[in-house]
């Protein structure tokens, strides 16, 4: 099948932002993987991939980026399907160390920017089934988004079909936020002329935007994060590891019992894996807690993605300190219903889009300069709440890793699927070489927490 051909079009502000934020120590590029229990036919999942995901612009277009001019979605003129869909092995008996392992690899290998920025990957010999990946650009698409492309890729017995829509048709929300950022977008073209003169002090960025002073002034004020075992010099190098699924039935039960939502709750339980994971290695804990840059998904109920990225990224202080679960569970949903009652998602919308306007050279620095107030990415996606099936195979599990900007060193990626959770963490070998750790962490405190609930409940 050959893909359609589209015409010219220019990356949105923001995504373009995700664009310029990659780095060979920190590839933007989102990792998705599903789990078989019986193998798949290459030819099949080829045919489906042509079938099911071509029929979208992006998967068959690359970034055009030419000097002096902004980059732009063009049709690559020498696509291939078959360099875009592969198949591996895993040796021996293909157990969840050697999947890890080839994940991590896949992780820490950047894309091809002269090609469409996607890749799919089935791999074979996993037990008596299989695994396919997928990793597609942040440019291309956020969480949420994928979510979406990936129910057009499953069969329509066990998934809605999803048909792409205009950005004009269910975006309100969007145009809004950046009605309400005038301001901050007509700051561009100053900041363009004053050039570096500001980069020596970032806050007189902060005096040229009108609207959102309040949480630009928070931001502004807020300085780097503690020190801690994650932050230092990143390598090229990711290494992944993933939690045991938990119902989502227990995670709602101990949200009821502890009054919090299920975001509530999974929140609580990667602040107690952490601290976990830093006792284990003797490392500090900090009283001052971990910032976690935390996506907000901005489209409304329902609607559904265009594609690229439609969420603002808001810090979230993970209290560490705090051994008491309930405590914990409390200091984190008052935070997060402050979070929700402000405009900061919104504006961090805004400014992404800001810096994709901007010389790549700033808006790299100031994206190490946002990334530094921070210690790890957390992001919690809801996927399909029944199984899905690929070729008429049932999907047993469904895990992704989120890719983190700057100097971050670690991703913590929650997906719900079928009624289960799952944590996937995505490190960097240098200063986190045993992800797993933090994933048993992670198994630990759910399992702490559902003993408390079912204390509670006699």
């Amino acid at each position: 099948m050959s893909p359609a051909q589209h015409p010219r079009t220019p990356l949105s502000s923001v995504d373009a932002g995700w664009l310029h934020m990659d780095v060979p120590t920190n590839p933007m590029v989102i990792t998705v993987a599903l789990m078989f229990e019986a193998p798949l036919d290459f030819k099949l999942v080829r045919e489906l991939v042509a079938q099911r995901l071509l029929p979208y612009p992006r998967f068959a277009q690359r970034v055009g980026e030419r000097q002096g001019s902004a980059p732009h979605w063009e049709d690559d003129p020498r696509f291939s399907l078959e360099a875009h869909v592969h198949r591996i092995g895993l040796p021996g008996a293909g157990d969840d160390a050697t999947l890890r392992e080839l994940l991590s690899d896949l992780a820490s290998t950047p894309l091809d920017p002269t090609r469409p920025l996607w890749q799919v990957y089935l791999i074979e010999h996993y037990g008596q089934g299989c695994v396919l990946a997928l990793r597609i650009h942040h440019c291309l698409a956020d969480g949420v988004t994928l979510v979406q492309v990936f129910n057009n890729l499953f069969d329509p017995s066990s998934a809605k079909e999803i048909v792409p829509v205009r950005p004009s048709e269910e975006l309100g929300v969007i145009d809004n936020a950046f009605e309400a950022l005038g301001a901050v977008m007509r700051s561009t073209e100053t900041l363009v002329q004053e050039g570096w003169s500001w980069v020596s002090r970032p806050t007189r960025i902060f005096g040229l935007l009108g609207q959102g002073a309040a949480v630009l002034g928070k931001i502004a004020l807020m300085g780097p994060d503690a020190p801690s075992v994650f932050k230092g010099p990143l390598s090229v190098t990711k290494r992944v590891a993933w939690s045991e699924p938990v119902p989502l039935t227990e995670v709602k039960a101990i949200g009821k019992v502890l009054g919090g939502t299920i975001n509530d709750v999974l929140l609580t339980a990667v602040a107690g894996a952490l601290r976990r994971y830093l006792e284990q290695r003797g490392a500090p804990v900090s009283t001052r807690g971990l910032r976690a840059m935390v996506p907000v998904n901005l489209l409304p109920p329902g609607a559904k993605s265009d594609g690229g990225n439609h969420f603002g990224l808001v810090y979230l202080t993970l209290p560490l300190a705090v051994e008491d679960q309930v405590e914990r569970i409390a200091r984190l949903r008052k935070e997060m219903d402050a979070i929700k009652a402000s405009p900061e998602a919104h504006i961090a919308y805004g400014i992404v889009g800001l810096l994709g306007t901007l010389p790549t050279r700033i808006e790299r620095t100031v994206i190490e300069a946002l990334c530094n107030m921070a210690s790890l990415v957390v992001t919690n996606v809801p996927g399909s709440r029944i199984a899905n099936t690929l070729a008429g195979q049932p999907v047993r599990r469904a895990m992704f890793w989120v890719p983190e900007a700057a100097g971050i060193s670690l991703g913590i990626s929650i997906l719900s699927y079928a009624e289960e959770v799952q944590v996937g963490v995505l490190a960097d070998a240098n200063l986190v070489p045993d992800p797993e750790r933090l994933a048993a962490a992670f198994d630990a405190e759910m399992a702490d927490l559902i003993a408390i609930e079912r204390e509670a409940a006699g």
